[in-house]
């Protein structure tokens, strides 16, 4: 798998770059992800994720965490899951979390809608959240 960690606001130590890389390649094999895929996460702060989810979703505000998947005649690239720093950082505040958690928490559900899950109906938010909820507990043990 190739995967890039990218920190946009440079807010990421090395040390947490490479364990987040860690984690992702984790959640990609606990997903059953071909070795062959390609995979960014990028971190960004809430201005550049307000801008993002306006251009590509006609919402002027900032959110968690968006996924744009790569569909196109090269199927190895995955697709891209962006965090935003600024609201990780709110949030993990609030739920009285470390900031690491609450990545990885982000991180798992941009993955799984790059992977086709999603939220909008009732029974496919259920899925989807113990889905994230059971890689979430396998990943506290890494």
């Amino acid at each position: 798998m190739k995967l890039s960690i990218l920190d946009r606001v440079n807010r990421l130590r090395s040390e947490q770059k490479k364990n987040l890389k860690r984690k992702a390649i984790f959640i990609l094999k606990t997903l059953d992800v071909s070795r062959n895929k390609e995979l960014c996460v990028a971190f960004v702060d809430d201005e550049e994720m307000r801008k993002l989810n306006a251009d590509y979703r006609n919402i002027n505000r900032t959110t968690d965490v968006l996924s744009f998947p790569q569909d196109g005649p090269d199927d190895s690239m995955l697709g891209d899951v962006i965090i935003s720093i600024d609201t990780a950082i709110r949030r993990s505040k609030l739920q009285k979390l470390n900031i690491e958690d609450e990545i990885h928490k982000l991180m798992i559900h941009g993955i799984l809608h790059l992977l086709g899950y999603d939220h909008k109906k009732k029974n496919e938010a259920r899925v989807m959240r113990k889905k994230e909820l059971e890689i979430l507990s396998s990943i506290e043990s890494l």
